[in-house]
């Protein structure tokens, strides 16, 4: 057992990390307490400061693997109690309260964030206070009850867990699991600003739904578009939107970032012009059942897994000796699956130098090359069945062939431009 002594400083902050966990527990449950739910305020103030205490127990006097294994049973139990609760309540009065549950896993992951960065603590629990007294407002919006409250929190209360459990330095076959998190956390947060905005808007302009739904989910927003027999330029803005959103997968590689973001960026500029020309005018009904809420557990967990899926395949690739074709080949396959995923895949082996620049912005262009023929399949298939297909897949067809050849063109561009190998 290691034990640590602590200085009279050390224990005043200590003791400002308790009181500001006790007022963050406070924040989160008041509004628990105005609604008569099952926890109220001093429940969450209990789980908050508990868990406050706990690490501070772990990193101060046990800091060692048993004192982690025990500080983890105990964390465990807690939350087992909440299932079990909710559990109880499912069936004792057909109600789970679900919100109340994640709102007091939300205050003992605040009171873990109170010992490592108190100011996120309080502006968490300030903004989820925000959400939890504005529900009910919102509901009474027509145009948001399809928003899932319920799913968003239960996302951010994950996401801030992992945040504050993986190490800055922690490496995954020499990528920093770190960034590939935050690097989850943004692209989602982009789409649920989209989808946020898509699903509390009035206007029914198909420009304006189909540019933010290549925000939110290409793959949703393309089927939607399709059933509710809109013109086949839509999707072809949805692509261009797409293609803008796949520049935050290579942020994780600056490098490879600053030679692709001017073929997408030329391609997607010349296609949103083309598109607003054709659309601009253009009304549509849509009901948007097929969008979902991009920042749910579900479909977050779903989303991980397609990422981790494609690093998983570029770590195992890095062991063997490939000619560059197979690399093609295998990009092709992952980009007609995701998009994303595929740039994901191309970021990964270039940044563990399996690849050049230049092999790098080709294999690029490939995965969105699939990304985008895939969108054909997709609304074909979902196509109203009022709309001739044949005539429908033609004009389609013709608006991918132009945006892929674009994409292939500027990309022939920078890397002559730019010297790039490609050997």
């Amino acid at each position: 057992m290691i034990y640590q002594s602590i200085s009279l400083i050390d224990f005043y902050i200590l003791f400002i990390k308790i009181i500001i966990s006790f007022f963050c527990g406070f924040l989160i449950g008041i509004e628990r307490t105005r609604v008569s739910a099952q926890y109220g305020a001093r429940d969450h103030i209990f789980f908050s400061m508990i868990s406050t205490s706990l690490i501070i127990l772990y990193d101060k006097f046990f800091p060692t693997t048993e004192g982690f294994a025990l500080i983890m049973i105990i964390f465990g139990g807690m939350i087992l109690f909440l299932l079990i609760g909710s559990i109880y309540r499912l069936f004792r009065e057909k109600d789970a309260g679900y919100t109340t549950t994640l709102s007091m896993i939300l205050a003992l992951i605040i009171g873990i964030m109170c010992y490592y960065s108190e100011y996120l603590a309080i502006v968490i629990s300030v903004i989820f206070l925000i959400i939890l007294s504005t529900k009910k407002q919102f509901y009474k919006i027509k145009t948001l009850q399809d928003i899932e409250w319920t799913g968003t929190v239960e996302f951010i209360a994950i996401v801030v867990l992992l945040y504050i459990l993986i190490p800055d330095d922690l490496l995954f076959f020499e990528i920093g699991v770190k960034s590939i998190v935050i690097l989850f956390i943004v692209i989602l947060a982009v789409k649920y600003f989209s989808y946020f905005l898509l699903k509390s808007t009035r206007e029914k302009n198909l420009y304006y739904i189909s540019f933010l739904g290549g925000f939110a989910h290409s793959e949703a927003t393309t089927i939607e578009l399709a059933e509710a027999g809109a013109s086949s330029s839509s999707i072809w803005l949805v692509i261009q939107t797409m293609l803008i959103r796949m520049i935050i997968v290579l942020i994780i590689t600056p490098e490879l970032l600053y030679y692709a973001i001017y073929p997408i960026l030329i391609t997607s500029f010349i296609g949103l012009i083309g598109s607003f020309l054709i659309l601009r005018k253009k009304e549509t009904r849509l009901s948007l059942q097929k969008l979902k809420n991009p920042v749910s557990l579900k479909s977050a967990l779903v989303f991980a897994g397609t990422y981790f899926f494609a690093l998983i395949i570029s770590i195992l690739l890095s062991f063997v000796e490939l000619n560059i074709i197979a690399y093609f080949l295998i990009v092709f396959g992952i980009g007609f699956l995701s998009g994303g995923a595929s740039s994901l895949f191309v970021a990964s082996a270039f940044f563990k130098s399996s690849i050049n620049e230049g092999n790098a912005l080709i294999m690029l262009t490939i995965g969105l090359s699939a990304a985008i023929l895939n969108k054909l399949f997709y609304s074909t298939k979902a196509l109203k069945k009022e709309k001739n297909k044949r005539i429908y897949a033609l004009h389609l067809t013709i608006y991918l062939l132009i945006t892929i050849s674009l994409l292939i063109f500027m990309t022939v561009v920078t890397i002559i431009i730019f010297s790039l190998p490609y050997f």
